[in-house]
Order: C-alpha cells, then structure tokens, then sequence
C-alpha cells in the first residue's frame, strides 16, 4: 500500500510527518477488556478480522452472501475465502480502505485479497498470529495508544481496568428507564433501598464514583430515532444523571439517531450488534436543545459531545457549538467525529467543514474507533491522513504559517481529546 494513500499534495504529506506518530486517546470504544486481560491469542485471520467485525458482514450480505458463510456453520477459512472473494467488489466503501490498512500495517501485507489469493494471505497471518508479537495485547502495542476508553455498564466488573492507559467510559443506556433487576442489584451492591428517584439516583452515584476511581471520564448515552417522542421519563433521567456527570467533570457522549429496528430475521440470526441497523429520519433539534437546555438551567451540564448518525444533522448540531457555553471552557458542545455509517471519508470531511464553517474548527476533539476490533485503532490513520488533506487543501485560502497549522492538526488529533482525560 502507497505510504502517501490519501496524501495527495506535498503539503498533506509535511503535515502527516507531524500528525502520524502522535500519541492516541480513544475515547470510546468496545473493545474486550476480558480479551486484553487474558492477551488472547488468536487462531486464525477469521477470528480477528471477521467474526466479530459486523462492518464486514453487512456487506457480504449486500453481495448475496449465504448467511452460513458469515455468522453460520461453515470453517473460518471457508469464511474469509468469501470475504476475499467479494473484496474488490467493495471498493469505494471505508472498509475496503480499512481492511487493507489493516494487513499493510499490521502484518506486512499488501496482496489484495481475492479469491485467489485468500490462502496465501490466510497462512501467512496465521503464522504471525502464533506468536506473542500479534496476541491481543501485542497488535494494541503496535499503535501508540496513550489512553482508550472501552465502554462499561454500571454494575459490570472493573478489575480489568489499569485506571490510566485503559480507563472505562460508562455505558448508561439502561440506567434511562431502570428495570426491577437494575434496582435490584443496586441495592445489593450498595445497600440503598430503592424506593423513588432520589433513593435511584443516590445508589446509582455510588457506582458513578467507582467507575471514577477506575479513571472514568467519558459517559455514553445512546438517544435513538424517536427518542424525545417515545421516552419522555429517559429524557428527565438524562437530566438529573447529567447534572452528576458534570459533578465529576465527565464528558456526556451522545449517539443519536441510530435506527435498531429494521430485520427481525437479521436481528434473530446476528444478535443485537449484526449489523443490520440503520440511519434514523432527521433528528428532533429542539429535543437536543431542550435538554442541554434544562441540564444547563439546573446547573448540570456537562461537557458534551454529539455524533449524529444522519449526515444532514451534521450542520445543525455543529451550530450549537456557539449556542451553550461557559466562561473560560473551549467547546462546551459539540459536533463529534463521524460515527459509525458516517466513518467514511465523505463523513469525515462533511464532520470538519460543518465544524469549520459554523465554529472553530480548531476546538474539534478528533477521532474514536467505537469499535470492537483491536485493528482497528488504524482508523486514527486513516482520520489523519483524511485531515492533512483537508488542512492542505484549505489552506490554500487561510494562508496560516505551517506552524499555526501545525498547531491546529496538533488539537485535533491529540491535545483536545486530552484536555478532556485531564480535566
């Protein structure tokens, strides 16, 4: 693979020199923290790139795929020989660009995979991945990766993480509308009774300062397509849980807009994260504004940070990064990374110039996986090399001296991110 993939002008190039060997804080992701505790060895290319990559199995089912080839009952070569066989049909899509970042970076790789040369590639990972230099934990220290953040329930086990270079970022979707086992089991493992939402709240920052002391300072909240209309009790929740993350100064992450419900054949066969959700309609603006509204009237709003799943929300949201502030903090609220069907190049770059054109761009936090594969911390890469060509490109009118852009690409891809770990 071409070093100066993306890098289309010597400017973008000057500018990767600086930006690619920059620490990374990731500061959300899905990651195992059983598998880095135990640095699981993997047996093959098909369990670390396919099995739990739901990315790649969405477009094997776009190219008529049989389901046994994907998640069902046929070998793991059998299943990476039909992921190679309808690879050059997926150029154009970040993941045909991911997958062979991924064999250049890691293993030296750069074949394209096909049909053809599926065993080759398949044998010549599978003996690197026998050794201890491509575990789990020796494929994360191929990336200089500072901090990351792989989510957390409430009431889950953190012993798994070291409270510094791998701190936990809350998962709080279920903390929204509290079922009778969740209250249960706050109450064991605080010894609160719960009774009303006071009482609820009370247990529940019980655990909130455990996760704190585990070096916690992200909370992630996911507001799904027709969130305001159909959860008016999560909504009230949100807002007294985000006045306790402002308490602890966390960063509230919200994703909005993702539609879950589409396959109930898919969702039957997959499981919950198989890839088959979908973009929600144009999300409820005024619900968004509401709600930092209200956080901010009861003093409680926490830094915030908003990845829409819909790319015409981009503009809106990135908007209201000038509309709730704070005297002498950068970015109260803002417009976060391209998320998940937005990660592409396209994305990425409507991310920026909404930032750049309705705030400053200069404030922007940069890029997080949100992934469950270790490989792909390279998609930090692949964000750079995006953002050297669009600082370039840009700068052909700005006319900044290199180093107050150097600068800029400095914030974005390290320094903002880490102010917020710092706070």
């Amino acid at each position: 693979m071409d070093e100066n993939f993306l890098l289309k002008t010597d400017g973008a190039r000057k500018l990767y020199r600086v930006a690619k060997d920059l620490p990374i804080i990731d500061f959300h992701n899905h990651l195992s923290v059983a598998e880095m505790a135990a640095d699981r060895q993997f047996d093959n290319l098909t369990q670390l790139w396919l099995t739990s990559d739901p990315y790649k199995h969405r477009l094997m089912r776009i190219c008529g795929v049989e389901e046994k080839y994907i998640t069902g009952s046929a070998s793991d070569y059998e299943k990476f020989e039909k992921y190679c066989e309808i690879f050059p049909l997926l150029a154009g899509n970040p993941v045909y660009d991911w997958s062979r970042m991924e064999l250049h970076r890691i293993f030296g790789i750069d074949t394209l995979p096909t049909k053809e040369t599926a065993r080759e590639i398949y044998e010549k990972a599978g003996e690197m991945l026998k050794t201890k230099a491509f575990s789990n934990n020796g494929i994360l220290a191929k990336f200089n990766i500072a901090y990351q953040s792989p989510v957390a329930m409430l009431t889950d086990d953190l012993s798994g993480f070291n409270g510094k270079t791998v701190a936990p970022s809350l998962r709080g979707d279920n903390l929204l509308c509290p079922d009778d086992n969740l209250k249960k089991t706050l109450t064991q493992r605080t010894g609160i009774a719960i009774g009303d939402t006071d009482s609820y709240i009370k247990a529940v920052c019980v655990l909130l300062d455990t996760f704190g002391a585990a070096g916690c300072r992200f909370a992630d909240h996911a507001l799904d397509a027709g969130f305001f209309e159909s959860n008016k009790a999560g909504a009230e929740m949100l807002i007294r849980l985000g006045a306790e993350y402002a308490k602890r100064n966390w960063t509230l992450l919200l994703h909005i807009d993702a539609k879950r419900a589409t396959s109930a054949r898919l969702a039957a066969v997959a499981g919950p994260a198989g890839g088959y959700a979908a973009v929600g309609g144009s999300f409820d603006l005024t619900g968004v504004c509401d709600l930092l509204g209200a956080m901010e009237q009861n003093g409680g709003l926490p830094d915030t940070v908003i990845f829409p799943l819909n790319m015409s929300d981009q503009a809106p949201l990135a908007v209201l990064q000038g509309s709730f502030s704070q005297d002498g903090v950068a970015s109260k609220v803002q417009l976060g990374p391209a998320w998940w069907w937005c990660d592409h190049a396209l994305g990425i770059r409507n991310t920026m110039e909404c930032i750049a054109s309705f705030g400053a761009i200069s404030q922007f936090i940069g890029m997080t996986t949100d992934s469950r594969s270790v490989l792909s911390f390279g998609r930090h890469d692949y964000f750079r090399r995006i953002l050297c060509a669009w600082l370039d490109e840009h700068n052909a009118d700005w006319q900044l001296p290199q180093t107050a852009l150097e600068e800029i690409l400095i914030k974005i891809c390290y320094k903002n991110a880490l102010d917020k770990i710092n706070k």
